[in-house]
């Protein structure tokens, strides 16, 4: 740990839409940030979407927090989406798996 970074920007679209670019390291030393972000959205009800096409790693944490965000979106029935996860980390194993 320690040289985790990650970095969110904010870009409102139309009132009717916030994007969050994700980039770096969505990991447990970083998702708290963008869990931070997430949390301060829930006041509003714009859809949500997170650009993580600048990703390079998520681990457990930064799924967790991309769950939880669902999850609360769901409950106030508003909408969140994921888009630009790449290939690479949609199709990464275990190497238990290999």
């Amino acid at each position: 740990m320690g040289t985790e970074r990650l970095a969110v920007e904010f870009e409102r679209r139309d009132g009717s839409s916030v994007i969050l670019r994700v980039s770096g390291r969505l990991e447990e030393g970083t998702a708290a940030l963008l869990d931070g972000v997430l949390r301060a959205l829930r006041a509003e009800s714009a859809t949500v979407i997170v650009d993580l096409s600048a990703v390079e790693n998520i681990d457990s944490h930064g799924l967790e927090v991309l769950l939880a965000a669902e999850a609360d979106a769901r409950r106030r029935r508003t909408s969140i989406e994921v888009t630009g996860v790449r290939e690479s980390l949609r199709a990464r194993r275990s190497p238990l798996e290999e």
